[in-house]
């Protein structure tokens, strides 16, 4: 393993996700479902509890463009139960017009990679998936953990500065407002929702561009032990 920029990275973790190309199918097949419709949106979401889901989830059920949403079991079930109206667990599919609902267990490291690269954007929780979706090179919104008096707030203000500083101004603002919209610990209104996700997901293309501009950005950088050795040497 080496570690670029604090992110933990396989060696062979790139040569893995450009093998995948092509076989998403089969990693559908190995958790029991079909490829996600054609044209389908395809996202994972791994959160906390977000007083937003339900009207990202309606505002999804009520579009005019199919949506696949491979949620994987945790702490966003009570609200996915709550919009499909039944219990719900891992191999289930709930439909409602062009939007579907799959549900995942909980999966081992290869295997979330795995979903994070075959979906169209990962939206991810705290630190562990949010490294991997670095490297996913996907489009990605990150649900921050929430700390006392809004500190994480702060924390990803910081990250946005950094992540946004070469998109197009139009794009970095629609990245700033759905991710703010989606960390609000007080539940935005319904058209708030439904608006800036319209933005973010009209973004979409030049994100995909990013995402890819994003990874090759980290890989350059030196990795974290040659960075700590050159500390240590600055201090002697």
């Amino acid at each position: 393993d080496e570690t670029t920029g604090g992110l933990l990275r396989e060696r062979d973790l790139e040569s893995q996700r450009q093998a995948f190309t092509g076989t998403e199918p089969d990693f559908w097949r190995t958790q029991g479902l079909p490829t996600p419709p054609t044209g389908a949106l395809t996202v994972s979401l791994f959160a906390y509890e977000n007083p937003a889901l339900s009207e990202l989830l309606n505002a999804w059920a009520q579009g005019e463009s199919p949506v696949c949403c491979a949620a994987t079991v945790g702490k966003t079930l009570p609200a996915l139960e709550s919009f499909a109206g039944r219990r719900l667990q891992a191999g289930d599919v709930f439909q409602t017009g062009l939007f579907e609902l799959r549900i995942l267990p909980f999966l081992p490291q290869l295997d979330y990679d795995r979903l994070l690269w075959a979906c169209d954007i990962n939206f991810v929780r705290g630190e562990d998936s949010f490294v991997r979706a670095h490297w996913a090179e996907k489009p990605m919104v990150w649900h921050i953990y929430p700390q006392d008096d809004a500190a994480h707030l702060a924390k990803l203000a910081a990250f946005l500065d950094r992540y946004c500083a070469e998109m197009p101004e139009t794009t970095a603002r629609a990245v700033r407002e759905f991710s703010l919209v989606w960390n609000a610990e007080n539940c935005a209104s319904s058209s708030s929702v439904r608006e800036s996700w319209t933005r973010f997901a009209d973004a979409l293309p030049e994100l995909r561009r990013h995402a890819i501009k994003w990874g090759n950005i980290l890989k350059k950088q030196e990795d974290l032990c040659s960075n700590l050795v050159r500390f240590c040497r600055s201090k002697v």
